[in-house]
C-alpha cells in the first residue's frame, strides 16, 4: 500500500469515527482493491455495522440508492443506511441486522422452502413500490447514471422490448467476438427474439438484480430474516429478480421456486412465462460470456447447461 493509500484509507476511517464513535475492525480489509469491500464494524457500546467500499462509481450510485429510495420495502428486514462517504474511495455505513448468510446455514428441506417463500413475498412488496421511467443503473438523486459511451450509446431505454433486445444483442456480439458460443447456444438464443414482444407494454420497477440466498439472511431457526447487498439494482423487468440465482435452482431445486412464487402471491401468466424463459436465457448467455472473458469457466460451463435444458423447452 502506498503512502497516498495509506492517507487515504486514514481518513475514511476517521470519517467512520466520526458518524458511529470509537470502534474496532472485527473483520474485512479496508484496503481491499476488489469491486467493492466490506468491513464489520463493533463500536465501543457493542454496536455492529458494516462499511462497504466501492472502486465503481456506478455501482456505489446504485447502493445508495437502493437503500434510500427502495430499502423500505423491506420495512425492518433489511439494514438502514447510517451515513455515506462521497469522496473516494465511494462509501457507505450500514447498519447490522440479524441472521446470516443463508448459503452459510444448514436449513431443512422444509425450513429451506419457508425460507424462499418468505423471501418471494417481501420481493412482490418491492416491485410494487415504484414504477420507473427507464431501464438501467442509476445516480444517487435517480437520474439514469450516465454510461461510458464504449457500453452504450442509446442508454437509457424507455420501451422493453428495446430494452430486452439491447441485452441480447449486447452479449451476443460479445459472445460471438469472444468465439465462446456453438450454433445450437445461439440457436437457443434467436428463440429467446422471437418472445421479445412477451414484453409489450412492461414498465421498469425497483429490482435488486442480485435476490438469492447469499443475500438472504436467517437465524438459528431458519426463518429468514433480512436482504443485504443493493450494489446491483436498478429500474429492470421483474424477471430479472427471478433468474439471477447463483446456484441455477430453477434447474435443480425446482420446489424451491414453488414455494418464492407461492409468497410472491401468484403464478406467473403464460405471458410472463415467456418472459422468463427470456430472461433465463439472457442469464445463461452472460454467464458463458461474462465467464469466458473473465476465466471463471465453472460459470460459464454453468450457463452452457442453462442453455442445453431451455432447448428442450422450445
Amino acid at each position: 500500500m502506498n503512502k497516498d493509500e495509506t492517507q487515504t484509507n486514514h481518513e475514511l476511517l476517521a470519517w467512520c469515527e466520526s458518524v458511529i464513535g470509537s470502534f474496532s475492525v472485527l473483520s474485512g480489509d479496508v484496503g481491499a482493491h476488489d469491486r467493492s469491500s466490506v468491513c464489520r464494524l463493533q463500536t465501543s457500546q457493542g454496536l455492529h455495522y458494516f462499511l462497504k467500499i466501492h472502486h465503481d462509481p456506478m455501482y456505489w450510485s446504485c447502493e445508495v440508492h437502493g437503500y434510500e429510495a427502495w430499502a423500505g420495502a423491506f420495512g425492518e428486514n433489511c439494514p438502514q443506511l447510517i451515513a455515506v462517504y462521497t469522496e473516494q474511495p465511494l462509501a457507505l455505513i450500514i447498519s447490522e441486522i440479524p441472521g446470516k448468510s443463508m448459503n452459510q446455514v444448514t436449513l431443512t428441506a422444509s425450513q429451506e422452502r419457508d425460507a424462499w417463500r418468505t423471501s418471494g413475498q417481501h420481493l412482490a412488496h418491492l416491485h410494487q413500490w415504484a414504477i420507473g421511467e427507464y431501464f438501467g443503473p442509476c445516480q444517487r438523486n435517480g437520474q439514469p447514471f450516465d454510461l461510458p459511451r464504449s457500453q452504450s450509446s442509446d442508454l437509457p431505454i424507455q420501451d422493453a422490448e428495446q430494452y430486452v433486445r439491447h441485452e441480447l444483442d449486447t452479449w451476443t456480439e460479445r459472445g460471438l467476438q469472444a468465439r465462446c458460443l456453438n450454433p445450437d447456444e445461439l440457436a437457443v438464443v434467436e428463440n429467446a427474439r422471437y418472445l421479445v414482444p412477451a414484453f409489450t407494454g412492461e414498465r421498469p420497477v425497483p429490482c435488486h438484480r442480485d435476490y438469492c440466498p447469499v443475500n438472504w439472511l436467517v437465524d438459528e431457526q431458519g426463518k429468514w430474516t433480512g436482504v443485504i447487498d443493493f450494489e446491483f439494482a436498478y429500474w429492470d423487468l421483474r424477471v430479472a429478480d427471478f433468474s439471477r440465482y447463483p446456484d441455477w435452482e430453477w434447474m435443480e431445486r425446482p420446489e424451491c421456486i414453488d414455494a418464492f412464487f407461492e409468497g410472491y402471491g401468484r403464478a406467473l401468466t403464460e405471458q410472463e412465462e415467456k418472459q422468463r424463459f427470456v430472461a433465463h436465457v439472457q442469464y445463461a448467455l452472460s454467464a458463458i460470456v461474462w465467464g469466458r472473458e473473465a476465466a471463471f469457466y465453472g460459470f460459464e460451463e454453468e450457463g452452457r447447461q442453462a442453455l442445453r435444458l431451455l432447448a428442450k423447452s422450445i
